[in-house]
């Protein structure tokens, strides 16, 4: 008996700070956003040793009276929500009461703030509250937090290195100032300025005044909504694209939310336009019914839970893959610089918000082939010929023309005022990767009998799965039958595989056939497949093709519904403007 006792409020609020205050980032977080809810214009945050000695957050928002100043670090104090019925319409970034108290009591805190009619002080070392009195200030909060975890050596000594918490610090500040750009956020470190947004309510500008010209010269904006969900945001063309996710930046109500399904869709919407072991850079921002999500789910608050994911998945994807694929994404060898001053165009409810890709400055379309019908092109005539559809007319001057193959591998083409340089191998598996996608969507396939069956001997697993998988095959155009232990015998195959690597290419599908995944995904299975293909069947580097042959892969090419890479992602085109190169050959400044 008597072995079970309440904890004092002091031990539960650092138990609670392990889950709340992982880091200095973690710290800057909570402030941050109470500022935010706080209705603040503008805030500052000063750090010192990267905030491990000190971290200051400055707002004007409306402030706290006394009474508010104090009762605010008492453990499950919050003005956000009122009732349990309230957890199903949070519309605020702060709600559970537990950010203050846990971040006082690994701490020293002193907290000086205004409501416009009183100026209170409250001071708090290790959660116990030292000092309250008159503040110095009359207008918004001043919070200092001092000394981190000075009462809990044990996790004082898992915080990182300077730089290392500098830079999380430094992201989350980028990502805040990307979910609300009419506020102006200042991070300043050691006096020195780390990132400066100037609140001007126009996401483009944030987006360049953090990630730069280039980036924003390269970003597209989206926007659309169905009966759940209104999505509003801008995503990079695939010339911007980085090696971690930590650049997508996904915003639900107003909350930055790192959820795993949502990023999942993004890089899907991306799939063979950029390599597996890239990301784009975004900034897409969710909103919705309060009561379609739940974001009680952690005490950092930086996942959610949604509960129409289906209608958000159709949604997100299709706007990501409709602007991608009517968007300049030409690869280019340089980067851009700006002509002149940097202007943006506020945007505010009287004005249309910008969309580069209908600023006619920004907007690029590859050069269209008049229709060559009595071009007869023999070599690799089958792998590159898939689309009839006529394109416009141009003027023989606009057209793209090939000038001459490089080391086998690379055509150097142009047209009036752009050179442009075409990886014949990526080209060909772009032209290639379309042409089988196409077949697979048809609902008739042409099949060709066998003079000689192919004969495919499996493990007695692999058996089983093409037995299973036996009226799916089928569909594919591939008949076979059974041939002895764990054999089958394909006698017909689809008339678009191509000749001579018929063998090949019938083992290719049924190893994908065999790796099926138990949910399976029509879609997924005939994109990999194609992408499976296209590589095998495409003309290989170092091979030297003819002035026809050029000619024709361009004009096939520029058929492509998404011509500019190949479908691991690799980019097929590469473009040098003439401004570029006199530039390069100093003719211009």
């Amino acid at each position: 008996m008597g072995v079970i006792k309440i904890m004092d409020e002091v031990l539960s609020n650092k138990i609670a700070a392990g889950e709340v205050v992982e880091r200095v980032s973690s710290v800057v977080k909570e402030l941050v956003e109470n500022s935010i809810d706080a209705k603040s214009t503008n805030i500052k945050v000063e750090l010192i040793n990267a905030g491990i000695k000190e971290i200051k957050v400055i707002d004007n928002g409306r402030g706290m009276d006394e009474s508010d100043a104090t009762l605010a670090f008492t453990p499950h104090a919050t003005s956000k929500i009122r009732n349990e019925n309230d957890l199903f319409f949070i519309n605020t970034l702060g709600f559970r009461g537990e950010a203050l108290p846990s971040i006082a009591s690994v701490s020293e805190i002193e907290l000086n703030t205004s409501d416009g009619n009183t100026k209170t002080r409250v001071y708090i070392k290790g959660g116990k509250l030292i000092e309250t009195g008159p503040g110095r200030i009359s207008e918004g909060t001043t919070i200092t937090v001092k000394n981190l975890f000075f009462n809990t050596p044990a996790r004082l000594k898992f915080l990182k290195s300077y730089y290392t918490e500098l830079n999380n610090v430094t992201a989350l500040i980028e990502k805040l100032s990307l979910s609300h750009p009419h506020i102006s956020f200042s991070l300043k470190c050691d006096e020195k300025e780390i990132l400066k947004t100037s609140g001007s309510n126009d996401l483009l500008k944030t987006i360049h005044e953090i990630y730069g010209y280039n980036v924003s010269k390269n970003m597209v904006h989206i926007e659309g909504e169905n009966l759940d969900y209104e999505i509003d945001g801008y995503i990079s063309n695939i010339n911007i694209n980085k090696s971690t996710k930590t650049n997508m930046t996904t915003l639900v109500n107003g909350r930055i939310v790192t959820n795993a399904y949502v990023t999942r869709i993004i890089k899907d919407a991306y799939h063979t336009f950029l390599a597996e072991n890239r990301y784009p850079v975004v900034v897409i921002t969710i909103n919705t019914d309060p009561t379609i999500i739940d974001v009680n789910i952690h005490p950092t608050k930086q996942d959610i839970k949604f509960s129409k994911m289906e209608t958000l998945e159709e949604l997100l994807f299709s706007l990501i893959r409709d602007k991608l694929n009517n968007t300049d994404n030409t690869f280019k060898a340089y980067i851009e610089t700006p002509k002149g001053n940097v202007d943006f165009k506020p945007s505010n409810n009287d004005q249309e918000k910008i969309d580069t890709s209908n600023n006619e400055e920004n907007k690029f379309e590859l050069p269209k082939y008049i229709e060559e019908t009595e071009l007869n092109f023999s070599l690799n005539e089958e792998t590159l010929e898939y689309n009839t559809n006529i394109r416009e007319e141009k003027s023989e001057e606009d057209l793209i023309h090939p000038v001459g193959l490089a080391m086998g591998t690379y055509l150097f083409a142009n047209d009036t005022d752009t050179v442009y340089i075409i990886d014949i191998h990526a080209a060909n598996e772009r032209i290639n990767y379309e042409k089988y996608l196409n077949e697979l969507k048809e609902q008739n396939v042409n099949t060709i009998n066998l003079l000689f069956p192919i004969s495919i001997e499996f493990t007695k697993n692999e058996y089983m799965t093409i037995l299973e998988n036996k009226k799916f095959i089928n569909s594919l155009g591939i008949e076979f039958e059974e041939f002895g232990i764990n054999t089958i015998r394909v006698t017909s195959h689809p008339t678009w595989l191509k000749e001579g690597l018929e063998t090949e290419s019938i083992n290719k599908i049924f190893d994908l056939i065999t790796n099926l995944e138990k949910k399976f995904d029509r879609v997924k299975f005939n994109e990999q497949l194609a992408i499976n293909l296209s590589c095998k069947m495409s003309v290989k580097a170092n091979t030297n093709i003819g002035p026809l042959e050029q000619e024709t892969l361009l004009r096939r090419l520029m058929k492509c519904e998404f011509p500019y890479t190949c479908p691991h992602g690799r980019p097929t085109i590469i473009k040098y403007t003439k401004y570029e190169l006199e530039k390069l050959f100093k003719r211009v400044n």
